[in-house]
């Protein structure tokens, strides 16, 4: 019997590589915009290069993936993540301040190429070996806790640095994907491939209305969670005055810790907690807590509900993800790699159209804005189920 431990292992550092993806490079947007004068705008156009890229590569990766294996894509993905921190912090020494935008999306791309695969590669992986709610989001805890680490090194580097020397941050941060690419390199691989579920075709799932309605609620949900996720640190220095140590750790890296702990407790009890009922609570909550964040005149009150922010979002990405594996089995790749384009696609929107409101009606309204996600993803839900009780009273005898 083959020991999937390693490859458990590598898809946990993996997740790691992905929060460090996604949340890098807004902990260094003060440094940027105050050094090389980019405005919000232009700080959510990185964000939504960002999630533009791994959009497009969730479409292509599925396929490749089943076309030359998944231990090369996610080893290419690994080098490709590497090779794009590095660019953005040796940009500020090989360009001039007139083109280092220019190249901070050129390294924002390349990254962004190995996240998409991470993204699309690394559940299916762990749900072929176990295929239970808990270890998928235990999987997905690894990206809090990554968002965490990221949250403190990077803070606890850019204070001992001097502020012209920010670009070896990213360079140090190399060091986690060369780690995770050599366990790709020689942990055993589960393919979904190996199931013995017969395969769904591509066709006949973009023909389900209830594969759109999951699409959907990956959109929201990404997007309730980046954009708050994105824009905490930013809103916690210039919208409550705060100082950037302060900011991050009491904005994201809280954030973070309490999306963990969320997601851990949710795999330990999965069993007696309704997902359903979670997911519907959730969103209510994060509706709260955005407009909450945005209104109050307490910092504390408001940088309590970005936090509290972490815990309502929790399990809207791996609940719909395995809520979806589990209504389309033999969906395979195929499946995971549609389910990550549509959370990639709020991920993208989400942020952005906070930074665009932003700079010109100011954060907090731009924060106000961002209510609308959560309440996308309740709407959504509430239709799904109303279309699952019609179909089976329909299908009851009279």
């Amino acid at each position: 019997m083959i020991d999937y431990k390693r490859t458990v292992h590598s898809c946990y550092l993996a997740t790691f590589t992905q929060a460090l993806i996604v949340n890098l490079p807004p902990l260094l947007f003060t440094l940027l915009a105050r050094g090389y004068g980019l405005n919000l705008e232009r700080l959510g156009r990185l964000v939504l290069i960002n999630f533009v890229t791994q959009l497009i590569t969730d479409a292509v990766a599925a396929k490749l993936a089943d076309r030359i294996g998944y231990r090369r894509c996610l080893v290419a993905a690994h080098i490709l993540a590497a090779t794009g921190f590095a660019l953005y912090g040796l940009m500020p020494l090989l360009l001039p301040n007139s083109m280092l935008y220019a190249g901070l999306c050129l390294a924002t791309v390349v990254f962004s190429i190995g996240g998409g695969f991470i993204e699309v590669l690394v559940s299916p992986i762990v749900n072929q070996i176990s295929g239970h709610a808990g270890d998928m989001t235990l999987l997905h805890s690894f990206y809090c806790w990554g968002q965490m680490l990221t949250v403190i090194l990077t803070t606890l580097l850019l204070r001992l640095l001097p502020g012209q020397l920010w670009y070896l941050v990213p360079i140090l941060w190399t060091a986690v994907p060369l780690v995770t690419m050599h366990g790709f390199a020689t942990a055993p691989i589960a393919e979904p491939s190996m199931s013995e579920t017969p395969s769904i075709p591509l066709s006949k799932l973009l023909r389900s209305g209830p594969f759109w309605v999951a699409i959907g609620l990956m959109a929201f949900g990404g997007a309730s969670e980046i954009a708050m996720a994105q824009w905490a640190s930013l809103f916690a220095e210039q919208g409550l005055g705060l100082g950037k140590v302060v900011g991050d750790l009491l904005g994201p890296c809280l954030f973070a810790i309490l999306m963990a702990i969320v997601r851990m407790a949710y795999g330990k009890f999965e069993d007696k907690i309704p997902l359903e009922k979670c997911l519907l609570w959730s969103a209510v909550a994060c509706m709260g807590c955005y407009v909450t964040a945005s209104l109050s005149k307490s910092v504390p009150l408001a940088l309590a509900a970005c936090a509290l922010t972490g815990a309502t979002i929790a399990l809207m990405w791996p609940g719909i993800l395995h809520r979806s594996a589990g209504r389309f089995p033999g969906g395979g790749t195929g499946l995971f790699g549609m389910l990550a384009l549509g959370g990639d696609l709020g991920c993208s929107l989400g942020p952005w159209m906070l930074g665009f409101i932003g700079d010109r009606a100011g954060l907090r309204t731009g924060l106000l804005a961002g209510a609308a996600f959560p309440l996308g993803f309740l709407l959504l839900l509430l239709a799904g189920r109303q279309k699952n009780a019609e179909t089976h009273s329909c299908a009851s005898p009279q």
